[in-house]
C-alpha cells in the first residue's frame, strides 16, 4: 500500500501542475513534453540499473494495449484539466481504480480479503464525494462541469492502461516494465501530434512553459515508478486503490494556490478516504 500512496503523491502533484501548465501552453503540448521527458528519464534508470530489455519482445501485445489506452488517457485527462476545475476532474479520473481492480480480479486471479475490499469501497466512495457539490445536486442546479466527459474517458483509459502496466511490471520487473510502458506511449503521442500538428504549431510553448511541463513529467514518473514497484511486489488491486487517492493531493494544492473552495460533503469525502486507507492498511 505504501507504493500506492507514493504513486498518489506523484500523480496528485502532476495533476495540479498539469492544470496550471495546460492553461498556459495547452494540454497537448503539456502531455507531449512531459511524457518525452518521462521516457528519457526512464531510459536513464534502465541504463543505470543494468537490466536487460530483451524480454520485452515476448510481451508486445500487452505493451501495445498499454500504450494505446494510456496515451489516450493522458491526452484526455490533461484536456479535462485544461477545461475544468481540478477539484472535479481529478477525483473523477481516480475512478480508474474500479476498472483496474475488476481486471486484476478477472485476469490475474487476485482475491483481496473482505477487509481490503471494504477499505477499497470506502476509499472510492470518499473520492467520489470530493467531486460533487451535494447542495447543488439536491437543488437540481448541478450541471455538468467543464471537462467532465474528458475526465470520464481518461478514467477508462487509465484503468485499462494501469492494469497492463501492472501486468508488464509483474512479468518484466518494475524497471523494465516501467521503461517499456513509457517508451511505447511515445508512439501514441506521435500519432496524436501528427494529427494535430497545425494546432501545435499555432501554440508554440515558451521556454518557461517547457520547463514547467518537464516538472509535470517528473512528478508523473515518480507516480508511475512507485506504482510499478507496488504492482511487482504486491497485490495490483490494493496498489490501484491506494494510488486512487491522488485527488487529495491535487485538490489540496488547488485550494491553496488556485483559490478553489471545497464544499462540506468534500470534507466528509476526505474522512472516508482516510478511513478506507486505515482498513487497507489493516488488511
Amino acid at each position: 500500500m505504501i507504493e500506492g500512496l507514493l504513486a498518489a503523491l506523484g500523480w496528485g502533484s502532476a495533476d495540479f501542475l498539469g492544470a496550471v501548465v495546460g492553461r498556459r501552453i495547452g494540454s497537448l503540448w503539456t502531455v507531449i513534453i512531459a511524457q518525452v521527458f518521462a521516457a528519457l528519464a526512464a531510459t536513464a534508470i534502465v541504463v543505470a540499473m543494468g537490466d536487460s530489455v530483451r524480454p520485452v519482445a515476448a510481451l508486445t501485445g500487452a505493451l501495445a494495449l498499454n500504450a494505446l489506452f494510456t496515451a489516450t488517457a493522458y491526452v484526455t485527462h490533461y484536456r479535462a484539466l485544461e477545461l475544468g476545475p481540478v477539484a472535479v476532474v481529478s477525483p473523477v479520473g481516480a475512478t480508474y481504480a474500479l476498472v483496474g481492480v475488476v481486471l486484476a480480479i478477472v485476469f490475474l486471479g487476485e482475491r483481496p480479503s473482505l477487509l481490503a475490499l471494504t477499505g477499497g469501497v470506502v476509499t472510492l466512495v470518499g473520492v467520489m464525494l470530493t467531486s460533487t457539490d451535494l447542495r447543488k445536486l439536491r437543488a437540481g442546479t448541478h450541471g455538468m462541469p467543464p471537462g467532465l466527459p474528458w475526465a470520464i474517458a481518461s478514467a477508462i483509459g487509465f484503468g485499462v492502461g494501469g492494469f497492463f502496466l501492472a501486468y508488464l511490471s509483474r512479468h518484466l520487473g518494475w524497471v523494465v516494465g516501467m521503461w517499456a510502458s513509457r517508451c511505447a506511449q511515445l508512439a501514441g503521442f506521435a500519432i496524436v501530434g501528427l494529427a494535430r500538428r497545425k494546432s501545435l504549431a499555432a501554440r508554440s510553448p515558451a521556454r518557461a512553459g517547457i520547463g514547467a511541463a518537464i516538472g509535470v513529467g517528473a512528478a508523473d514518473l515518480v507516480g508511475v515508478t512507485a506504482f510499478s514497484i507496488g504492482a511487482h511486489t504486491g497485490l495490483v488491486s490494493i496498489v490501484l486503490v491506494a494510488s486512487a487517492v491522488f485527488p487529495l493531493i491535487a485538490v489540496g494544492l488547488s485550494i491553496a494556490y488556485l483559490g478553489e473552495r471545497p464544499v462540506p460533503n468534500q470534507y466528509v469525502g476526505v474522512g472516508l478516504v482516510a478511513a478506507g486507507l486505515v482498513l487497507l492498511g489493516l488488511a
